[in-house]
């Protein structure tokens, strides 16, 4: 003998989701989303990575532009290495470009000298 089932709804009733099934169902989506995300982000360096894996804010750090230097000998003065060292410079300009980069007017024999 054969039975058969007979069901009182048709087989492609869709019944209505509670709104609270419906906000738990988007949260899961949602998380699943942020976690795939996430793992992505981990294994796959983008843009903000410089050569070699190294942020990007931090590319270049070790290389920073270097002023040009001179040492103070005996006798010389913040004017007198303006004198030689100005280029196309108005002198007063470049002697005060001088005084700001050092610290001072006053210099002393062996001193560093910062050019502009």
């Amino acid at each position: 003998m054969t039975a058969v089932l007979i069901s009182s709804r048709p087989a492609l009733e869709h019944r209505r989701v509670s709104a609270a099934t419906y906000r738990r169902r988007r949260a899961a989506v949602g998380g699943v989303l942020v976690g795939v995300i996430a793992l992505l982000g981990a294994f796959v360096p983008g843009p903000s990575f410089g050569p070699g894996g190294v942020p990007a804010s931090a590319t270049g750090a070790e290389t920073a532009f270097e002023r040009s230097t001179v040492m103070a000998r005996p006798g010389d003065t913040l004017w007198t290495i303006a004198r030689t060292h100005r280029g196309e410079i108005s002198h007063d300009v470049y002697v005060d470009a001088l005084v700001r980069l050092n610290g001072g007017a006053s210099i002393e024999a062996g001193q560093r000298i910062v050019l502009p």
